[in-house]
């Protein structure tokens, strides 16, 4: 096996955008075994008719729930007030974040695919996330999971291979089952309460009709399955720096929580339209995006032919891997890549600009289906989070690691954090 890796800025945009490069690997599209279902199915992994299919219907449904829209805001704002009210409970004490912002995204996520949020002490609730969080948290597993699936399968046969995140795909598949019967049973055509539903709707229709479909209960799972693995675990791990970030840099922090108080006030919580008027903030979301490079690896690319590319000749067969973090670093455009510096988002006037370079959710025809929504979920999250709270390092505290654990997702080490009211 061949795998190329694509860095820098230049290369990897012409592999997200060139049609030379729409493919993923070859994995098993229709395997009735439980590790292997997910993997080549529904949209992350998926390649050719399948892929269009599901993405173009995906795309309509969540913009029919009204992700992406101004409208969807108060879903948000209201999910971020049950996570201020657990944060509000310790009172100032020690607290490792991880849990709080899993909880607060993937709600987000069910309620539009599952049509309801969870209690964030629901046993289920929490069993599901610490499924995913085995998953996403494992470096070797992750990484060779997206880079390689045939692979995991026969690794997994290996003594010493880590065990713990196989498990966890197995329980989460499991339980996402467990959901679409439970849809099934009580399923109301003229009822549509969430993504699922308006997808069994779909595949009745088009079984009855006899049209040609990739839909499937295989391909349903796996589409729930990339939902709350790039819905949920990204923008929280993005939080998670978010807060990092302001205990090593405690000048921006204070920026941010004056600039918010200048045009917000104390008396409400900010919201999308004052979004314009708080450019320092959006600059600060965007450096926290580019600095943290959470998705260290894009998805593997696939060459069917041979291909050339930048002067060279990629033969048939082969992976093709994307770094996004070497085009985070790329001296070549981002002065002073490795300091932690938001003005780089700003002009002479002190407004944003967008810097379509800065590539945190892909380009081209695959780029990150959830965009919309997880700028979203950045703003109002970190938003409110920087006006109801001051944060502090914990009584002990000397240093603020700022390095990555390794992987495929660049996540930070644990660690606890002081969340203090501010009034």
């Amino acid at each position: 096996m061949t795998v190329v890796l694509v860095t820098g800025h230049k290369a990897v945009y012409e592999t997200f955008t060139s049609p030379k490069f729409d493919q993923r690997p070859s994995s098993f599209s229709h395997s009735d075994n439980p590790v292997e279902v997910l993997k080549g199915a529904g949209i992350i992994l998926s390649t050719g008719e399948s892929w269009h299919e599901h993405r173009k219907f995906s795309l309509t449904v969540l913009r029919s729930f009204g992700v992406g829209k101004k409208s969807f805001e108060h879903q948000i704002a209201t999910e971020s007030e049950y996570l201020m009210k657990e944060i509000s409970s310790l009172q100032g004490k020690p607290f490792d974040p991880t849990h709080f912002f899993s909880n607060a995204t993937s709600n987000i996520i069910c309620s539009v695919v599952l049509g309801k949020r969870f209690d964030y002490d629901d046993p289920e609730f929490k069993q599901m996330l610490h499924s995913l969080e085995i998953f996403v948290d494992n470096p070797v597993f992750a990484s060779v999971f997206f880079m390689a699936p045939r692979l995991v399968t026969y690794l997994t046969m290996i003594p010493f291979f880590p065990k713990g995140p196989m498990p966890s795909l197995i329980s989460v598949r499991g339980k996402f089952m467990d959901i679409v019967n439970k849809h099934r049973d009580n399923f109301n055509s003229e009822n549509m309460r969430d993504y699922i539903d308006v997808y069994l709707k779909e595949m009745q229709i088009k079984n009855n009709q006899g049209t040609r479909t990739h839909f499937s209960d295989i391909e349903l799972l796996a589409v729930v399955n990339d939902f709350f693995i790039a819905g949920t675990e990204t923008t929280s791990t993005t939080l998670r720096w978010a807060l990092l970030y302001m205990l090593k840099y405690p000048d921006v922090q204070k920026r941010v929580n004056r600039e918010i108080d200048s045009v917000v006030g104390r008396d409400r919580l900010p919201n999308l339209s004052d979004k314009p008027s708080l450019p320092f903030t959006v600059a600060v979301i965007h450096e926290i995006q580019r600095f943290g490079a959470i998705s260290n690896l894009g998805v593997p690319r696939y060459t069917n032919e041979d291909t050339d590319f930048q002067g060279y000749t990629i033969p048939k067969g082969s992976f093709v891997q994307p770094s996004l973090y070497s085009v985070t670093r790329d001296s070549s455009f981002w002065q002073d890549p490795d300091d932690f510096k938001p003005e780089r988002f700003l002009d002479e006037n002190g407004q944003v600009i967008k810097i379509p370079e800065n590539m945190v959710f892909g380009a081209g025809k695959r780029v990150c289906l959830g965009e919309h929504l997880a700028r979203m979920e950045l703003f109002i999250f970190y938003t409110h989070l920087m006006h109801r709270y001051r944060f502090e390092k914990p009584p002990g505290m000397e240093s603020v690691n700022i390095q990555p654990k390794p992987g495929g997702i660049l996540t930070p080490h644990p660690y606890d954090i002081c969340a203090m009211e501010r009034y």
